[in-house]
């Protein structure tokens, strides 16, 4: 690793941290609260535990997130290209992900082509999907749509969801707004840097993967797009 690269991965593993204890923390307190201690008895509602559910997958992620980006800093991780049915591995994400949709009351949609098939690292890039469905289920208003198609020579896997959508500096940074760790609000933006750095791993012919941040598509929201070669 440089030491820019040093420097860079530090700044985010603090700041990650930082958030993953503010996220524990509500964790911690939410459970104070659903337990009754005199009957023993759980006094939880169906949103608060969905809520719980949340926040202890994103500590998960981002730790599964922080570790692979180490290993992929030191050259220790490599991907591992295979030839990929899309239209099972984005049904298998959604499946996934459903029960957490729907007790926040998301509708999902799941747009693509039944045989489509290409190559890349099926582990990293259902690390970016679930990071990226996580991430739209925070900001959607009630609808979330995963898909895959052929762009030109890429294979283009989005999600998008019908928020609010990206903030204007978010997308004038482009696919380099992963390595913005903002340490004073707060905003560590760890999943996109993951999710750059995976589609960046992913080489053919010349050509690289990157990550786009657009707002509008089909549900008018925010439409988070992984380009792979």
């Amino acid at each position: 690793m440089t030491e820019k690269g040093q420097l860079q991965f530090a700044s985010v593993l603090a700041s990650s941290i930082h958030d993953m204890k503010n996220s524990l923390g509500m964790v911690l307190n939410s459970l104070d609260g659903i337990v009754d201690p005199g009957l023993h008895q759980c006094r939880c509602t169906p949103e608060q535990v969905a809520q719980l559910q949340y926040e202890a997958k994103r500590i998960n992620d981002n730790l599964i997130q922080l570790l692979t980006i180490y290993r992929m800093e030191n050259a220790v991780y490599e991907a591992r290209v295979d030839e990929v049915d899309v239209y099972d591995f984005l049904e298998e994400a959604f499946l996934q992900s459903k029960p957490m949709l729907e007790y926040r009351g998301v509708t999902a949609d799941l747009a693509c082509e039944p045989g489509l098939v290409w190559y890349f690292d099926r582990n990293l890039i259902a690390g970016v999907l679930d990071n990226i469905i996580t991430n739209a289920m925070r900001y959607t208003k009630d609808r979330v749509r995963i898909g895959a198609a052929i762009d030109g020579e890429f294979l283009a896997i989005s999600v998008e969801d019908n928020g609010r959508g990206f903030p204007v500096h978010m997308l004038e940074a482009g696919q380099h707004v992963d390595r913005d760790i903002d340490l004073v609000s707060g905003r560590t933006r760890l999943g996109l840097y993951f999710c750059a750095m995976v589609a960046e791993l992913h080489e053919n012919r010349g050509r690289q993967g990157t990550i786009h941040l657009a707002n509008g598509g089909t549900l008018g929201g925010g439409r988070f797009t992984v380009l792979l070669p």
